[in-house]
């Protein structure tokens, strides 16, 4: 049962959207909604500052309300094909409580963690949207998300993107970025390397609480039909100096970055996609993508990938003067078709970790060269083969896999399988199992993992179906790690 709180805004929500259609002269919109509830029960182990520790019972119940309600505009606005001044509402709850014990015994008052509360309610996004308004225009109001091959972002506000000509847009958008300090905001959105339980002074924790301007704009050409597309696109955030001390600036920049991203393809036969992102707040380069897939033969795929890949944080965080340096990878993987019922892949790969020559003057290999931390120096190689197989309602999949050189050195396997039991009921396993050395780690340099999951999914009726997995992990630090989960899936439209 949902706690109170959840339950009152739930039956609010649903309220408003039975309200809206009930008018008599409402226009002929369709909606849809989608509710999940997923329930939890498994211990963590906590550690005591005298080295004492517990197991605390985690019984986490998670709701989700999806809603999307279309064609709210007018018929007469459609125009002749339909197409074109389409309006429509996107929104996305949840409800999040914890009935365990993990949380009763949580510090409060000044020692409070505020990334660790009992209930909580947050809207993921919300907006009202527009599409081929006068043929020329598309919008999002409201709290909404933004991703592709570089960026990935949250902000409350507007975004409007105008079809100049076909094959040339223009976008631009504005507003606050969206972090865990805002009314029924998720802080899983927020830039990395800043918190908002900090209590060290040095830190500037009220800083966490002060409103991030974000502005942007982008041009993309291509698309439409054509075989290629491009996109160029810039990006800004600051905020407001928290108790300016003397001589501090009354503004900073936290993140500003421009990425070009694009993608052309030849027939049936190549594929070419990436991106290019420069952080103008380092002043260098933080990511690149490459991949490029070429079919080989009928039932044959051969893909190479290229990644280079800095950390980068907030521009409040000092994770930006210790972070360790960036790493290069490249790996090619080969697919083909064995039978209409079975396949099989291989993969490689060779990284490189561009470091300082010696890590930060922290911990255990205090100025030590890199290169002599482990096998292979500065560079890490591995690689992965498998095969699946699928025939009527049986599926299996076998995948093998091991690393090794600069960090550690793993190796392991795992081994899935489905079984569809008739048209309302299937069952599915999985078994892992995998060694580590940890080249970097002397306190827990080696151990060993297996692992086995079962579950199933039950279809209730029309648009409801029950997930259930439990699953068992043991290895050389833990003799057993059980967990239970349960999902109700509840699906409907009009």
């Amino acid at each position: 049962m949902a706690p109170p709180k959840c339950a009152r805004a739930s039956a609010l929500l649903v309220g408003l959207l039975v309200a809206a259609g009930g008018g008599a002269r409402a226009f002929a919109y369709d909606f849809s909604i989608d509710l999940r509830t997923i329930g939890q029960g498994y211990q963590v182990r906590g550690f005591a500052p005298d080295g004492t520790n517990e197991l605390l019972s985690r019984r986490r119940l998670t709701q989700y309300l999806d809603v999307n309600v279309f064609d709210i505009e007018p018929a007469r606005w459609r125009g002749d094909e339909g197409g074109r001044n389409l309006i429509y509402f996107d929104a996305s709850l949840r409800f999040d409580s914890d009935f365990g014990g993990y949380l009763t015994g949580r510090p409060t008052g000044v020692d409070e963690i505020r990334e660790l509360q009992q209930n909580q309610v947050d809207v993921l996004f919300a907006f009202v949207g527009g599409r081929d308004v006068g043929g020329r225009l598309d919008f999002q109001l409201g709290r909404q998300i933004h991703f592709d091959m570089l960026d990935f972002f949250a902000y409350d506000g507007g975004d409007a993107v105008v079809h100049v000509r076909r094959g040339l847009a223009l976008e631009a958008f504005a507003g606050t970025e969206v972090r865990g300090d805002l009314p029924l905001a998720s802080p899983i959105y927020e830039l990395d390397g800043t918190s908002a339980g900090s209590r060290d002074p040095a830190t500037r924790p009220a800083q966490n609480s002060v409103l991030r301007p974000l502005v942007g704009a982008a041009v993309a050409t291509g698309g439409e039909g054509r075989p290629w597309a491009l996109r160029l696109a810039y990006r800004r955030v600051w905020s407001a100096t928290a108790d300016p001390l003397p001589g501090e600036p009354t503004s900073g920049v936290n993140d500003e970055k421009v990425g070009l991203t694009g993608n052309a393809a030849w027939r049936d036969r190549l594929v070419l996609a990436g991106g290019v992102r420069f952080n103008l707040l380092l002043g260098a380069f933080d990511d690149q993508q490459l991949t490029l897939r070429a079919r080989l033969g009928r039932h044959q795929w051969a893909t190479l990938d290229y990644s280079y890949l800095a950390p980068s944080f907030d521009g409040d965080s000092i994770w930006n003067v210790f972070a360790t340096g960036p790493y290069r990878d490249l790996r090619a993987s080969w697919e083909v078709g064995l039978s209409p019922e079975a396949k099989a892949y291989v993969r490689g790969f060779v990284r490189l970790f561009e470091g300082r020559d010696e890590v930060a003057d922290l911990g255990p290999y205090a100025g030590q060269d890199v290169g002599a931390l482990g096998p292979g120096g500065r560079v890490a190689l591995g690689g992965s083969l498998g095969a699946s197989f699928r025939r009527g309602r049986t599926f299996l999949r076998g995948d093998g896999y091991a690393d090794g050189g600069y960090g550690g050195l793993k190796v392991g396997s795992d081994v899935t399988g489905r079984f569809v039991m008739g048209p309302a009921f299937d069952l599915e396993g999985r078994l892992t199992g995998y060694l580590w050395r940890d080249n970097l780690n002397p306190n827990n340099d080696a151990g060993v993992v297996f692992g086995t999951q079962a579950g199933g999914r039950y279809l209730l009726g029309p648009g409801v179906r029950l997930h259930l997995l439990v699953e068992d992990n043991f290895g050389t630090f833990y003799s057993s790690q059980f967990r239970g989960l349960a999902v109700l899936e509840v699906a409907a439209s009009i």
